[in-house]
Parts: C-alpha cells; structure tokens; sequence
C-alpha cells in the first residue's frame, strides 16, 4: 500500500526514490506548530488503518505528545507498545517516521507520548503537482446553489472540477465537498474555494459538453492538506506500477 512514505523505506532506512525528496531529518528541523494535526497509521490489522490526532508538544530525545485518537465520537484503545507509520505536513513538505505508544494516559486529559524519531524522512510537495483523478464533488457558490460535479484533477493548492454548466463568475467564492479514499481509509473534505478560471470543454464525439472550472483552496486546514498531500503520493505512485 502506498502512502506519503512507503513504510518498507521506514524500516530499511532507505526512502521511496524521488526527485523531490527532502532526504532524513530530525523532528525539530521541520519546525512543528502545537495544534498541527497528525495521522497515526496503526501497524496491526485490528485497528482501523488511520487516524487524525493532535499535536500537543514535544520533547527532543523524549517523546511526541499528541491526542488520544478517536473513532465515531469514543477514545480508541491504545496499548504501550504499539507501533505506528506517523504521517504529517509542514510547509510544503510531507514527513513519515516510525513510532510506537511510550504512554499512554488520561491524566490531566487523554493523550499518548510517542517514541521520539531518530530521524524523519521527507518529501517536497509542490503546490502545482497535480494529480489526475476521477472524484464526484457537489459545489455550492457563496449565496447559490448546489452543483453535482467532477474533480478532475487536484493538487495542494487547488483542483479542476468538471460540471454540467457553469457554477459560477471567476473570483466567486465557493464550497467544495468530496470524498477521497488514502489506503483503506475515507476522509470527507469540504474546501473554501475561489473560481480562478472557467471554460467550455472539448468534447469527444461520446462526451457531453462540460464546464471546467480552475479552483484554488483558500485556508486550508493542515489535516486537509495532509490527506491532500498522501492522495497525490499515492496516485503517483500507482501510475509508476502501471507503467512498470
């Protein structure tokens, strides 16, 4: 399964080959924020795959603190011990390093102290790789209606959506909801947009005609970006097996 970083590059200490590589780094190098969010992928075929915490702090040569997860609204059983693929943005980077459950506590409030990494791999995400996808969308305009539409390309900054007419005047500000699957787990976005282009498509002789419009994503949250992020490592990285 392929994800932000492969975990077989986790354990060799050999990372997925890319040009943008941002080779091995220490965690204070990536200059964290408190609040940023966090994916902890469980390495167990018990637990759900993946799953969003919070960062709390951390402490070099120590541990990474970070909330308690939750699923469907109750705290998630985490043993000491327990091994995790943690995944996060910062910047316009993508990082995974290998963890495990230090502690495990509910005092003063529920959270986890993570191992602390030794070292942290990276890869660069530009705001403009795009990657080319195929995902139903409904779009609201600010004060309008809801379109049904297609996402067919995304990328950090923003996305081209398809729909049946036009959604509205360039410079509108918009709402995009979508449904993305990374590895076994679905995230539901809903991304502030603003329309930067439209134009009539080309249809092929068995195409409807349709309407492109050239969004870009204003305030996007970091969990959002992160699951971003993971989409288009994932998706090239499955391009590269098919061509192979």
């Amino acid at each position: 399964m392929s994800t932000v970083l492969d975990e077989a590059s986790l354990k060799t200490g050999k990372p997925e080959p890319s040009p943008r590589d941002a080779g091995p780094l220490t965690l204070d190098q990536i200059k964290l924020n408190i609040g940023d969010a966090i994916q902890l992928q469980f390495q167990s075929d018990v637990e759900p795959s993946r799953c969003f915490v919070t960062l709390i702090g951390y402490l070099e040569g120590q541990s990474v603190v970070v909330t308690t997860p939750i699923l469907n609204g109750s705290m998630m059983l985490v043993r000491e011990g327990q091994d995790f693929v943690v995944r996060l943005f910062s910047g316009k980077s993508a990082y995974a390093f290998a963890a495990s459950a230090k502690r495990v506590t509910n005092t003063p409030y529920p959270h986890l102290h993570l191992t602390y990494p030794k070292e942290v791999r990276g890869m660069v995400v530009r705001g403009s790789s795009r990657g080319r996808t195929h995902i139903i969308c409904h779009a609201t305009v600010e004060g309008g209606r809801g379109h049904a539409c297609i996402a067919r390309d995304i990328s950090i900054g923003g996305a081209l959506i398809a729909a049946s007419e036009k959604i509205g005047e360039v410079g509108k500000l918009l709402t995009l909801k979508l449904r993305v699957k990374v590895g076994e787990a679905e995230h539901v976005l809903a991304l502030n947009c603003k329309i930067r282009s439209v134009n009539a498509s080309r249809p092929t002789v068995d195409e409807k005609p349709t309407v492109l419009h050239g969004l870009s994503f204003e305030d996007v949250t970091s969990q959002d970006t992160l699951v971003i992020s993971t989409l288009l490592y994932q998706n090239m990285i499955s391009a590269q097996e098919a061509d192979s």
